[in-house]
Parts: structure tokens; sequence; C-alpha cells
């Protein structure tokens, strides 16, 4: 049985990159909320979780809602969703945005590594911050170019108006036709 809407080996790949990407953000964030629940109590005996709980409930909860905003976005690329390919190019800008911005704003500490010691928390975010800018700022560029081709766009099912426009005129004379045939 051949499918009516083929998918592309693009549209493909960036699906496949976005979960890959989702899986992956959550084992890291897995191990981070891990750690912060296992940090060890203070003098007084209270936990990182009981002390900062805003702070601890947001690291805990919003990053999975995000992830599954992701994830499906891009199951819904998989399914060539129209909403799927608009939702991708709007995550796409906005990891371009803060990837520019990374760079804009923080140059120096982005990408020169210090040869001096600095404290384990430095270095894990400068290592956070290097990582997002050199996996992220490519793959955002490539999905904003490639959803906007229109080849793609005739794969989610998106026509120009030009394209409506000669379907409503080849329909109205379709249905005179049909009209003359009656009679």
């Amino acid at each position: 049985m051949e499918n009516p809407r083929p998918r592309s080996a693009g549209v493909t790949a960036a699906a496949t990159f976005a979960i890959l990407g989702c899986i992956s953000a959550l084992c890291v964030w897995a191990y981070i909320v891990l750690n912060l629940a296992d940090t060890p109590a203070s003098e007084q005996g209270h936990r990182f979780y009981e002390i900062y709980t805003t702070t601890f409930l947001l690291i805990a909860l919003l990053p999975p809602l995000v992830l599954a905003t992701l994830m499906r976005t891009a199951i819904g690329v998989l399914q060539l969703r129209p909403w799927a390919r608009i939702a991708s190019m709007v995550w796409a800008a906005l990891a371009l945005t803060v990837s520019l911005s990374l760079i804009a704003f923080r140059p120096f500490e982005t990408f020169v590594i210090p040869e001096h010691f600095v404290h384990e928390v430095d270095s894990l975010r400068q290592l956070f911050a290097i990582s997002f800018v050199f996996m992220l700022l490519p793959a955002s560029l490539w999905c904003l170019f490639l959803f906007r081709m229109k080849c793609v766009k005739a794969q989610f099912g998106v026509r120009s108006v030009e394209e409506r426009a000669k379907d409503a005129v080849a329909g109205q004379t379709r249905t005179i036709d049909a009209h003359k045939a009656v009679i």
C-alpha cells in the first residue's frame, strides 16, 4: 500500500533528533534532581528541598513539562501534523535565540576555559553552556531552514494561497460541469 503523504529523510531525522535530545535531557534532569534530593542535611537537619521548596519544585516540575511538549512536537512531526511543523519552528527559533544570547552576552564564560582552578559548579555551568551552543545552534538553524521549504510544507499538507485559489476555481468549474451534465 502506497503512503499518500510520504515523509522525507530530513523530516524523519529532525523528529528523531528531537526525540533523542529529549531522552538525553530527561536523563540529565533526573541525575540533577536525584543529586539535589540526596544532598546531606544541614546542621539543623533540613534538606535542600525543605529549605528551598519553590526552587526545588521548579527544578522538579518545569523541565519534564517542557520535555513532554518537545516530545509531543517530535511525535507530531513524525505523524506529519501541520501544527507540529509550526511548533518545531517556534522551538528552533527559541533555541537559536538562547544560543545567540549566550554567545553575545557571555562569550568569555562560554568559550574560554580558564587556566586557573575554578569551582566545580562554574565548570559544570560552562560545560552546559558550551554543549548547549554547540548542539542547539546548528540544529535550530537546520530546522528553521528545513521546515520553511516548499517541499516540506507540502508533506505536512500546507498549501499556499495560490494553490488554494486554484483548487477553489477548479472545484467551481467541476460543479458547473456537473450541472451542465445533468441538464
